[in-house]
């Protein structure tokens, strides 16, 4: 009695593959399998059709179906994700990118700056200062560095903690709230793709 051979797939949902019209399996999928089929099926090419897209979604089916084709008698068990998105990397370089980024950085460093000095404005912070001040000397004045510098200097230690950076060193291994907001936003647009793009 011929028994089927069990195959273990474990798709990785988001590859990033280069301008070809394969990729490998490996590349696709943890593949878990016996010594003797493991490595043909690793490096088996898988054909894929660019077009002018940038991402690509190839079903758990399609890859079943291709594995069939090739490898009889197999008993095929996917685990994990139902679907891989594949994004095809622009290999062209981008001459603007620096100065884009330059841009972007002026362009929040300057907005920034309005937020904290309309936000200040409109609380009357050196009024508070003026007040706080009182409190703690019991003298009445308008030269107020004695409070504002160490204000001053605790928004931007303030701004280092909460965002878990100081220049380009992070104070802990967590992830920052910025990170944390740019994986939702990656996530949700994989998601999107999947579920609006045509698999193959």
């Amino acid at each position: 009695m011929n028994m089927d051979r069990q195959i273990f797939l474990n798709l990785k949902g988001k590859v990033t593959a280069k301008h070809a019209k394969f990729i490998l399996l490996k590349d696709l999928a943890d593949i878990s399998a016996e010594e003797g089929i493991k490595q043909d099926l690793e490096n088996l090419a898988y054909p894929i059709d660019i077009k002018e897209e940038n991402n690509i979604v190839i079903s758990a089916i399609s890859i079943i179906s291709f594995i069939k084709k090739n490898f009889h008698n197999v008993d095929l068990i996917v685990l994990g994700k139902t679907d891989v998105l594949i994004n095809i990397a622009d290999e062209k370089i981008d001459r603007y990118k620096t100065i884009r980024v330059i841009l972007v950085c002026f362009l929040l460093f300057i907005g920034s700056i309005t937020a904290i000095i309309n936000f200040h404005s409109d609380v009357d912070m050196k009024q508070a200062h003026k007040v706080i001040y009182r409190v703690i000397t019991g003298v009445e004045t308008d030269k107020l560095l004695l409070l504002q510098i160490p204000y001053s200097l605790g928004i931007g230690v303030g701004m280092a903690v909460f965002f878990n950076h100081v220049f380009n060193k992070k104070i802990n291994k967590e992830p920052t709230p910025l990170e944390m907001e740019m994986y939702t936003y990656q996530q949700n647009v994989d998601e999107y793709i999947k579920n609006n793009n045509a698999e193959i």
